[in-house]
């Protein structure tokens, strides 16, 4: 079996956040975050190559555990904890979240930005955090949403439903039914949106240029054509990212 995470992990080289979100636009969410604990205790599931959780960790005086299932991006945040003097404060867990073993453990900030499939769908990511945080702590929580109804062509690209994602009203509503409040909230812009997906598409058409004859390079020039094609002619206009700072 092949490497289930290569496409991704050769899309994103380069890149320390992996979702539409400038680092600016991340301290700003994490601003709005004030732990009573001392030494808060943060999570952060799907943390990729672990600049936010790094960075919460710096803000808060923190200690931090990651989940990250994808072994380059894991060693990229061992990497980047090692330049900030942070590896003693970091535990991280090389595997999904269903095997990390955190049974019984709380934290008083949870980050999960652009990873809730780790747990299923939305409302099971917030059901969860809401375990793994106690009354008064902190979550960061990035998902999709539909900005207008998508087009059937647009979801016949990459495979999605309608079902999957709500519009921003309502996506903002789900934390309330799962024990949280909307503390604060960003909405990715176009300059965030593009930022990403061109970054992420140019990764990959570098990769290929350099790698012609790579056995994955078709099937992966297909895939990322089909992606960014998508996301030019449809996808600025119809999905968003929210990023919300919720309370317990």
């Amino acid at each position: 079996m092949g490497d289930p995470f290569r496409f991704t992990t050769i899309a994103h080289a380069g890149r320390a956040l992996l979702g539409p979100l400038t680092l600016e636009s991340v301290d700003d969410l994490l601003e709005a975050i004030t732990p009573a604990r001392s030494r808060p205790r943060v999570l952060d599931v799907g943390c990729g190559k672990g600049e936010i959780l790094l960075r919460a960790m710096q803000r808060f005086g923190a200690t931090g555990t990651g989940v990250e299932p994808n072994p380059v991006f894991a060693e990229a945040a061992r990497q980047r904890a090692r330049e900030l003097h942070l590896s003693e404060a970091l535990t991280l867990h090389e595997t999904t979240f269903d095997h990390a073993q955190l049974e019984g453990a709380q934290f008083e900030v949870a980050i999960c930005t652009g990873a809730a499939h780790a747990f299923g769908e939305v409302p099971e990511a917030l059901r969860a955090l809401a375990r793994l945080v106690p009354r008064g702590g902190w979550a960061l929580f990035g998902c999709g949403y539909w900005q207008e109804k998508p087009e059937q062509e647009y979801l016949g690209a990459f495979g999605g439903s309608e079902s999957e994602l709500l519009l921003l009203g309502p996506t903002l509503a789900l934390p309330a039914e799962h024990g949280w409040t909307v503390a604060a909230q960003h909405e990715s812009d176009p300059y965030e949106w593009d930022d990403y997906e061109q970054g992420y598409a140019k990764g990959m058409r570098d990769w290929l240029a350099a790698h012609p004859s790579d056995p994955d390079a078709e099937a992966f020039r297909r895939r990322i054509e089909s992606w960014n094609g998508a996301y030019e002619r449809w996808g600025r206009e119809t999905m968003g990212f929210v990023t919300m700072v919720l309370r317990r």
